[in-house]
């Protein structure tokens, strides 16, 4: 079962994106299998040359999508986890900043009026306590908004990556379905198959770019796992990676 998403500008569209993927996919496999068809049943009349030229321009038509495909079923392994993704990232904001960021006024806010009036060694001490106290309270808000926005940033690249492919499928699913449809006639078949391989190899060339850009901020956002160390290694506020205790038994 996949995990909810709150928030409807990224879920939704990577989920859109996955239908749209899938549907695509499966038209342009159905139209090149149509085309292939229509060649195959009038090979007699278009003649071996003709139909030699035809097989290499289909061969160069199926390479690129099949590149294509190759590269769905790569992110249709890999939906649930960036699903996970974008989730865990909302969760750090409302399970841990939101709640802990409410405790930065309570540590340092008395439960008595009264103990304004306190002074001495005590009261001296147990400020220094508050002041650390909220020190780590404040630490901790800092760390869970740096985390969150890491996993976001990874999850928001993937996302883009997924909407970015299903403009690839759906192009390629309407390019093929449309030379399917011109090829109605022997005379036709020809033209619409040159045509369909030339513009499927410019679509397919034009999309690949476009992931590979895509692909690299994403390698930049995993970069940045050194920064996200350094946040968590980070025990300044945090003595041994601990809550700093007001009371030592």
């Amino acid at each position: 079962m996949q995990p909810a998403i709150p928030d409807i500008e990224f879920g939704e569209p990577f989920n859109k994106a996955f239908e749209q993927i899938n549907s695509g996919a499966e038209a342009a496999v159905e139209a090149f299998d149509d085309l292939v068809n229509r060649v195959r049943k009038w090979s007699v009349l278009l003649g071996i040359p003709v139909v030699l030229y035809l097989k290499n321009r289909l061969d160069s038509a199926r390479d690129g999508l099949n590149e294509v495909l190759d590269r769905v079923k790569h992110a249709l392994d890999h939906q649930t986890p960036v699903l996970s993704l974008i989730s865990t990232s909302f969760q750090w904001v409302t399970d841990v900043k939101t709640p802990v960021s409410g405790l930065s006024f309570a540590t340092t806010e008395p439960s008595n009026q009264n103990f304004a009036k306190w002074s001495g060694d005590a009261a001296s001490a147990h400020s220094a306590k508050m002041a650390k106290q909220k020190a780590a309270v404040d630490e901790t808000v800092v760390k869970s908004e740096f985390i969150s926005q890491w996993l976001f940033n990874i999850a928001k690249a993937n996302v883009d990556y997924a909407v970015e492919l299903a403009k690839i499928v759906t192009g390629l699913a309407g390019k093929f379905t449309q030379a399917a449809v011109e090829a109605g006639s022997v005379i036709d078949i020809p033209w619409a198959v040159s045509t369909l391989a030339k513009s499927v190899g410019d679509l397919v060339t034009a999309g690949l770019n476009t992931l590979l850009s895509i692909g690299q901020r994403f390698v930049d956002a995993l970069g940045n796992v050194r920064d996200i160390a350094t946040q968590v290694g980070d025990h300044s506020k945090l003595p041994g990676g601990a809550w700093p205790h007001a009371v030592r038994g």
